[in-house]
């Protein structure tokens, strides 16, 4: 009796327990302390103005919502973001705020899972399980940062791990998977490079179509949703582009040394990243090392993008549990103890930072010590 009971309610009760979650959750994601700090209010404006009629990309409009929202701001923050993004920010902006800030939350800790997850199974980790690779995911400074300001480079983490398993048993699927990192194609550019290389050396089309036809299908919704909206995109970048972001990478560090007004200098680092792509010529089990490489070098990045060094980081924690001795295992973990901490218990200017993404490379490095990462298994 009592279990036909439990198997009557249980739903309604999970149910009813979801809906105070997230009633619970965006009274606390929409709270001063949290809207401060959001970033998902850009992606929220920009997804509302697209279904409106409006223009996503006007700083005025947007910041006319994002003061609706709650943010006290003086000026907009702004989506740069290329227009197929709109395609994935249109649902959000259809519904309140507070509503959309829950169910984003909830989005981010599923892809942040997921990518674990499915990182530790490519590399057959026994000895982690989920639960340790979770644990790395979760106390990630990065990881948590982008969490507490709605970031969307969550997202491209299970895109950029299902890439990678999916490659070269299942071109298409990886290609479609490849398309969520167009999202921000500056972090993740020599990992993009690999793939379409591969799949002209081992002759496996279905990638470039299965990009194509994401990134296409992506477009034409947005474009369908609101059609100027490829016109007003670059409209924003002919007249108020970015150009004084002090983000943190070395491109922005030398603008700081040598002067802001010497943009190129942004964009050094890329074409250092890049003349090591041509000289090594990385394969898909290479893939976590070069993720790294493109976050070292990106033009532009905050410290909340270097979320995807994950796809690094676990596999050089998993060499390093496996195969090096106590001692130096228990200085590389205390080093990264002390670099994880820097990261998530300091507040400086963004572009201080700049030495995050060569460190964290750095200690992928001496995790693996020189051999090489371990490999993926496709599905």
């Amino acid at each position: 009796m009592v279990l036909r009971i439990y198997r009557v309610i249980r739903w309604p009760l999970l149910l009813m327990a979801g809906i105070a979650w997230v009633i619970l959750l965006g009274r606390v994601l929409t709270s001063p302390g949290f809207i401060r700090v959001d970033d998902f209010v850009e992606y929220w404006a920009a997804g509302r103005l697209t279904l409106a009629g409006g223009n996503p990309y006007d700083p005025e409009q947007v910041l006319r919502l994002e003061r609706e929202a709650g943010r006290p701001l003086e000026e907009a923050v702004m989506l740069w973001n290329p227009p197929w993004v709109l395609a994935l920010l249109a649902p959000f902006g259809a519904l309140p705020y507070p509503l959309a800030r829950s169910l984003w939350f909830l989005l981010q800790m599923a892809a942040l899972a997921w990518g674990g997850t499915q990182l530790s199974r490519s590399l057959r980790i026994a000895l982690a399980r989920p639960w340790g690779v979770w644990a790395l995911v979760f106390t990630f400074a990065p990881a948590l940062h982008a969490l507490k300001a709605g970031q969307i480079t969550p997202l491209m983490l299970p895109a950029l791990v299902e890439a990678m398993r999916a490659f070269p048993r299942h071109p298409f699927r990886a290609g479609l998977w490849s398309a969520l990192l167009l999202v921000k194609p500056h972090l993740v550019y020599l990992v993009l490079l690999t793939l379409l290389a591969e799949s002209v050396r081992q002759r496996k089309p279905g990638f470039a179509l299965g990009l194509f036809a994401a990134a296409a299908g992506a477009s034409a919704l947005s474009g369908l949703l609101h059609p100027p909206v490829f016109a007003q995109y670059l409209h924003a970048w002919r007249h108020y582009p970015p150009a004084d972001w002090a983000t943190a990478t070395l491109g922005g560090f030398l603008r700081l040394l040598i002067g802001p007004s010497y943009v190129v200098l942004q964009f050094l680092p890329p074409l250092v990243g890049l003349g090591l792509w041509l000289r090594y010529r990385p394969s898909i089990p290479e893939i976590p090392l070069w993720t790294l490489i493109s976050l070292a070098t990106a033009a532009y990045g905050w410290t909340f993008d270097l979320t995807l060094a994950l796809v690094g980081l676990i596999p050089a924690f998993y060499h390093l549990i496996s195969h090096s001795p106590a001692p130096r295992r228990l200085g590389l973990i205390l080093a990264y103890g002390i670099l994880d901490g820097i990261l998530l218990f300091t507040s400086m200017p963004q572009i201080f930072y700049f030495w995050a993404g060569s460190a964290l490379l750095g200690w992928a490095l001496l995790a693996q010590r020189g051999a090489a990462m371990p490999k993926h298994s496709p599905e």
